[in-house]
């Protein structure tokens, strides 16, 4: 099974494109990074003035990177993943209960790992590795809460369509939604599911807009989704080529303002009520 990952950008003609590419595997024969890298081109056409995109994925062991050519802009582009099956991960985040247990696993292995004794030539890499799961483990907490308690409440469900524009001018009316009462559940899991939840200018108003919190002040997440970026993409380095500065009390800092974090939304969203009382 490839690898692939989502890409979005906006076509010089100004239609949004979002399509899906395949992420060759890196050159596992490689000894260092920089001899690792493996590259795929795709052609990607606007569905609207059928200008052609060339797109190119550049993968290593550090992660992959995506281009695009110059008449495309805002290139947005996911973490590369192995396609599961659509209904298991619906199933999973509509019906399952355990995300705080989850979240509270991966710290626990994290707190651990720290632990370990390496060489130090190994121990930036290590750092690289924990403090981009660690980022990964509070946005798979918030989106699996979300999508959980939204897809398993109508009130909720209807809060989202009222308050969320992106969501109410997609390419169907909200009389159809209704009118399909039985596809509901899915099309608000499916729609949640494709939103980048690192991205927080979208995550904080759903949460206070749809379940009522406020996330008050975390600058501190912002500033660690933007580190996240360079573990992931640039294997800790930032994009002059310099190493990040990473450390073991500054993983030890995210570790703790992510579970003061997430607590205080479990506390919060974890007794909303879930009726289950969708009509189907």
């Amino acid at each position: 099974m490839s690898l692939q990952m989502d890409i979005e950008f906006i076509c010089e003609c100004g239609h949004q494109i979002d399509d899906v590419v395949v992420v060759p595997e890196p050159n596992f024969m490689a000894e260092k990074n920089k001899d690792s890298y493996t590259y795929s081109e795709h052609e990607i056409y606007c569905p609207n003035c059928m200008i052609e995109h060339q797109v190119e994925v550049a993968s290593s062991f550090g992660g992959a990177d995506c281009t695009i050519s110059n008449r495309g802009n805002n290139l947005v582009y996911s973490v590369p993943y192995y396609p599961e099956d659509e209904f298991e991960e619906l199933f999973n985040y509509t019906d399952n209960k355990s995300h705080f247990t989850t979240f509270q696993q991966h710290i626990t292995s994290v707190r651990s790992l720290l632990e370990i004794d390496v060489p130090q030539n190994s121990r930036f890499s290590l750092l690289v590795m924990l403090y981009g799961h660690v980022v990964s483990a509070i946005e798979g907490y918030l989106s699996g809460m979300f999508i959980h308690k939204v897809t398993n409440s109508e009130a909720l469900i209807r809060k989202l369509i009222e308050t969320d524009p992106e969501f109410s001018n997609r390419n169907f009316s909200l009389k159809e939604i209704f009118e399909r009462q039985e596809a509901l559940k899915t099309t608000v899991a499916h729609y949640l599911k494709n939103l980048i939840f690192h991205d927080l200018k979208k995550i904080k108003p759903m949460y206070r807009d749809v379940l009522g919190y406020d996330f008050g002040n975390i600058g501190w997440l912002f500033k660690a989704v933007l580190t996240r970026h360079d573990c992931v993409h640039r294997a800790g380095h930032d994009k002059d080529g310099e190493p990040i500065s990473l450390t073991n009390e500054m993983l030890m800092e995210l570790v703790n303002q992510s579970e003061q974090l997430i607590g205080k939304v479990q506390e919060f969203v974890g007794p909303i009520e879930e009726p289950n009382d969708l009509p189907f």
